[in-house]
């Protein structure tokens, strides 16, 4: 599936368009398809595991002029990252600023849009003085560590009028559309209940206080979150693959997921994309559905929780294992779940209705409404509703696909100035709904969220955690 007609320009004019990771493949023929001049120059802040592809991606059609990290091994790798890609395509690369402090990337006049892969934490204040500063903003996902900050972000894009796509690349997917598509067609009759399934958190253990790595600015990774020591495994005892296995067990690198103070898990790794489908599928991505219950039926902590913080502050402390129940004000239910006992899976979204159900991952969609596609294909309506202009591919719904197609969307939205298909508002609001779920296993009880205020129903325990208080010396500039 595409959306708007340059896409296939783009296509008649590379056989190299989606060529494999490593290789800039497209760029020369894109150069000739926009012109000599009209290439936007982008800006790199977070040169981390998701760095790479975005690098990928973003070279076939962008310039870079300049990567930020705050760890100079990554940001070392970052700057040769830039060299491989143009080396591939059989160019010279141009000169690359590499930077510990992201301001001097947002200082620069000839940047165009900046790409932010930081963790979590960081995303909505570099994002807000990245637009403040006049820049496009491509930031992966989860976008928010809190619900304060989804408004932040959003009243930011309406005062600066900014572009502003969030990295949930599988609203760029085949399958995925095809998934919400078939849910907005009523394939499947009334909808009932969609339980999405995202995994289990590891646990670490203890770990012992010690000195971060020589590489590693501490103070400045820590930005706006509360000053901690740094505590770190000597490696990494158990490692999981795709997650940055190289990496010992710590709060920095790719294991800040792990804790609260800088994500949300699997609620808001995994969760951010599947959620998010999940909510785009049932059309809730406004404040006009009413208040929602968030009901934790079962859960574990790795270590115990008093008013909804960690009682220790040396190991990982996000949920391991949940059930959580979203119950709509339409009675509709949104499962979240590391594991489905019933349904017998771990990764995807099951879509169940009055008349049948269907399933999504990034491996299949499976199911009779899928089978049924070939001699009932769905009308163009059912993708207009998602995103106007979105209409039905054959591209295999792949990695590669997915980040090349979500980039390059993005790139032309900057051209024409449209709201990206993941917009900044919608995501925001899908993510409330992981925020909520990790919030009520902290507090260990069921909340009644309100979407049209943005605060709990009757709950001011519930209220004091829809923000947080940056450090001082990192609040939010511009």
């Amino acid at each position: 599936m595409r959306v708007e007609n340059t896409r296939r320009e783009f296509l008649k004019r590379s056989a190299v368009a989606i060529a494999g990771a490593g290789s800039l493949g497209a760029l020369p023929a894109r150069a000739s398809y926009l012109g000599a001049n009209e290439r936007p120059v982008f800006g790199f802040i977070g040169a981390g595991i998701r760095y790479n592809d975005l690098l990928n991606a973003a070279l076939r059609h962008s310039t870079c002029a300049a990567v930020c990290d705050v760890d100079s091994h990554q940001l070392d790798n970052g700057l040769r990252g830039v060299d491989y890609h143009y080396n591939q395509a059989g160019l010279s690369a141009p000169h690359v600023m590499g930077c510990e402090d992201y301001r001097r990337v947002l200082d620069r006049q000839d940047i165009d849009a900046v790409v932010i892969a930081t963790p979590d934490h960081w995303h909505a204040k570099i994002a807000i003085e990245a637009m403040r500063a006049g820049k496009d903003v491509y930031c992966e996902k989860p976008l928010t560590l809190t619900i304060a900050e989804g408004k932040q972000i959003t009243d930011t894009i309406r005062a600066t009028g900014r572009v502003f796509q969030v990295g949930t690349q599988q609203r760029s997917g085949n399958q995925f559309q095809t998934a919400a598509a078939l849910m907005r067609a009523g394939r499947i009759g009334n909808p009932q209940r969609l339980t999405v399934g995202i995994g289990n958190s590891p646990t670490s253990g203890p770990l012992p206080e010690c000195s971060p790595p020589s590489t590693l600015n501490w103070n400045r990774w820590l930005g706006p979150a509360p000053w901690t020591p740094y505590v770190s495994a000597e490696k990494d005892p158990n490692p999981e693959p795709g997650y940055g296995s190289s990496f010992p067990f710590s709060r920095a690198h790719v294991h800040f997921r792990w804790w609260y103070d800088y994500a949300g898990g699997k609620l808001t790794d995994w969760g951010a994309h599947h959620v998010d489908i999940a909510m785009w599928a049932l059309g809730k991505s406004d404040g006009t559905i009413g208040p929602y219950t968030i009901e934790p039926i079962s859960y574990e902590h790795p270590v115990d929780f008093v008013d909804g913080y960690a009682t220790t502050s040396d190991q990982f402390d996000v949920a391991t294992s949940f059930n959580i129940r979203v119950t709509f004000a339409d009675g509709v239910e949104l499962d979240i779940v590391n594991y489905s006992e019933e349904l017998k899976f771990d990764n995807g979204i099951m879509f169940q209705g009055d008349k049948g159900r269907y399933f999504v991952n990034r491996g299949k969609l499976t199911g009779k409404p899928s089978e049924e596609l070939a001699e009932n294909p769905l009308p163009t309506s059912a993708f207009e509703e998602l995103y106007p202009g979105l209409t039905p591919s054959s591209d295999e719904d792949n990695h590669g696909v997915r980040n090349n197609h979500h980039m390059l969307h993005f790139i032309d939205c900057m051209k024409s100035r449209a709201t990206p298909i993941s917009d900044a508002a919608s995501h925001c609001r899908h993510l409330t709904v992981c925020h909520l779920a990790n919030l009520s296993m902290r507090l260990g009880r069921k909340l009644t969220f309100d979407p049209a205020t943005e605060r709990f129903v009757d709950d001011a325990q519930a209220d004091t955690f829809l923000a947080r208080e940056p450090r001082k010396g990192f609040e939010t500039e511009g």
